[in-house]
């Protein structure tokens, strides 16, 4: 085996252990009785330092070493795992993690030793790279999974073969059958590589508990998290897109949003804060929802910064509703933060958020209740290289409208559509719904175009409302391979991805949140 193979199965395997110490030790600080816990701490150390000295990677044994020794204490009832010294192993187990992944990082160990031998003496170590998304080299998969593919791809050429033979006789018959089993074998291919690509939602909600239980700390508030939905799958792509936003809610929610425990006290709500935090699916896609019970976000204070900002006139402010104040949280710079701190407030906000869940078709629901707490809502695709869309005519041109952003499609009288403080809506299961004329949106409106009786509409959903887009017609549902624009970056285009039709033909696709 090559020096670099050796090196991934270290990498994979090192990760893992350093998984489960961060998940154990957050059990342990919860559960100190409980010897399971720690047993599993100490045997992952164990393992990685073995793993180290075999590769020759000095420092990272010798840290292991020591966080071994650390447990071997508490084993021995020789010391108590107390907040502080939790607080300095989480340390050192961060920068374990950086080590590994980086074989020619070299760190200030006895920094690292200090802390744990005085976890009570107030020492800061400047550690940037803490808590960072782990970018692994290889990725593993069940055995069963890789055999189904390598049988797939051999049937797929045996089935090629079938068709380019048949095809010379001539033998219409047997050219449609030889097609059935091509398109087949394709779609059962297409399944199990997007199947490889999914992994559990967990990866990303097991280093949430970190963040919410250090951010915590250093604020001296109380916060449960509880965790519903973990094990669902989601692509990796899309996992890695929404970590850092997921994270950046979180810290959020315990900054911002859970109130002290004195505040709370004298509120009459429990002490302790708390977060949920749970997955679950929603037609065609996956919806992660926070709610916490905190003190809930103050659209005065929203308002009033939105003047400030001179995104608001005064005037506008005192007529503007709830849900567009809300709104406005997408918008550049608009933080209510009052002081900038190592948690929140660095200029990244809730616009930053919700354009990149919006970059990969995505998007942010947000309700609030003052003294309540507030819920976010993050509905993402299944998938970020193939989805299910509605090929739909506007003007002589082929568009695509994704799938999981239609509610349902109606055709209806021109008479049906009314006029309402100057928009046009509609009435749809008694509720007035706005409706947008696509083709005046691309300004592809052709002189000769004369407007039908019947008018096709597409309801669509943005943020839970209902708006309808006004297209000349709609073909069918089927699955599009989406291929990417190199130059998407302008978040205020409504064209991001095209996908490629049956007959060779590009098909722009339409992002249904930027047209209304």
């Amino acid at each position: 085996m090559s020096e670099n193979n050796y090196r991934e199965m270290y990498l994979t395997e090192a990760l893992e252990h350093v998984d489960i110490m961060n998940q154990a030790l957050l059990k342990l600080e919860e559960q100190p009785d409980v010897k399971d816990h720690l047993d599993l701490i100490f045997r992952s150390a164990h393992t990685i330092k073995g793993m180290a000295a075999t590769m020759g990677y000095e420092q990272t044994t010798d840290l292991c070493k020591n966080i071994e020794n650390i447990f071997d204490a508490i084993r021995n009832k020789k010391q108590k795992l107390s907040s502080n010294l939790a607080s300095a192993l989480f340390k050192c187990i961060d920068v374990l993690q950086q080590m590994i992944n980086d074989e020619n990082k070299k760190i200030d160990l006895e920094s690292y030793l200090s802390i744990l031998k005085n976890p009570n003496k107030s020492q800061q170590i400047e550690n940037d790279e803490s808590m960072q998304p782990t970018q692994l080299p290889t990725i593993r998969v069940k055995m069963s999974d890789l055999d189904s593919l390598v049988n797939l791809v051999g049937e797929l050429i045996i089935s090629k073969m079938k068709l380019e033979n048949t095809l010379r006789n001539e033998d219409s018959i047997k050219s449609k059958t030889a097609l059935v089993d091509l398109g087949r074998l394709v779609s059962d291919l297409q399944y199990q590589s997007l199947k490889l690509r999914l992994i559990p939602i967990d990866t990303i909600f097991k280093r949430s508990e970190r963040i919410v239980r250090d951010t915590a700390n250093k604020l001296g508030k109380i916060v449960n998290l509880q965790i519903d939905g973990a094990k669902l799958e989601l692509d990796r792509t899309i996992l890695d897109a929404i970590s850092e936003p997921l994270l950046h809610i979180l810290r959020n929610c315990v900054d911002h949003g859970i109130e002290s425990p004195s505040e709370r006290k004298t509120l009459k709500k429990s002490e302790s804060g708390n977060i949920k935090l749970s997955a679950y699916h929603v037609g065609e896609q996956i919806a992660i929802k926070i709610e916490d019970d905190g003190k809930g976000i103050d659209l005065e204070k929203v308002k009033a910064k939105a003047v400030e900002n001179g995104i608001l006139t005064q005037q506008e402010a005192n007529e503007i509703s709830d849900e567009k104040t809300i709104e406005l949280l997408g918008t550049p710079g608009l933080s209510t933060a009052k002081t900038i701190t190592d948690i929140s407030g660095r200029g990244v906000g809730m616009d930053v958020v919700i354009n990149k869940v919006q970059d990969i078709g995505g998007h942010v629901q947000i309700t609030t209740e003052t003294g309540k707490g507030t819920t976010m809502i993050l509905l993402l695709p299944l998938s970020v290289s193939i989805i299910g869309g509605l090929l739909v005519n506007i003007s002589n041109e082929k568009f695509v409208l994704p799938l999981s952003s239609i509610t349902t499609t109606l055709k209806i009288n021109n008479n049906e559509i009314k006029s309402l403080h100057g928009i046009e809506v509609i009435e749809y299961q008694d509720k007035i719904v706005p409706i947008v004329r696509v083709s005046d949106i691309l300004e592809i409106k052709q002189d000769q175009y004369i407007v039908p009786g019947k008018v096709t509409i597409v309801i669509v959903d943005k943020g839970g409302k209902p708006y309808g887009l006004v297209v000349d017609s709609f073909e069918r549902k089927q699955e599009i391979v989406i291929k990417k624009f190199s130059n998407a970056s302008d978040s205020e285009n409504a064209f991001h991805n095209a996908t490629i039709l049956p007959d060779g033909k590009v098909a722009l696709i339409l992002d249904p949140s930027m047209l209304i």
